[in-house]
């Protein structure tokens, strides 16, 4: 599956995304792979020839964000180990909307 978001996307949807050598510029292609996994999960599927609509972009680029924040917290931790924490989050209600938009519409199950 072809990329939603560059590390130039994310940059420039981002202002505080990693920068400036090698190790930040895999950390973000890291971030942005791990985000795309979990927003290709939600998102209603994309036939191979279909372009990335801009609002997928955006989804990877915030949930990207959402999961480099959840590095940078503390003193939530679920559960724990020997060595280290468990962290669990759920895709961002924003990413969600941006993924699945809400049309009006009912739906009957």
């Amino acid at each position: 599956m072809a990329l939603w978001a560059t590390p130039a996307d994310a940059r420039a949807i981002w202002p505080d995304a990693p920068t400036g050598g090698a190790e930040e510029d895999a950390l973000l292609d890291r971030l942005l792979a791990a985000a795309q996994e979990v927003c290709e999960t939600y998102a209603p599927t994309l036939a191979d020839t279909d372009p990335v609509p801009a609002r997928y972009t955006e989804a990877v680029c915030q949930q990207a964000r959402a999961v480099w924040s959840n590095f940078e917290r503390d003193g939530d931790v679920i559960g724990f180990g020997d060595d280290y924490a468990v962290r669990v989050r759920p895709l961002e209600p924003s990413v969600k909307l941006l993924l699945r938009p809400q049309t009006g519409k009912p739906v009957i199950w």
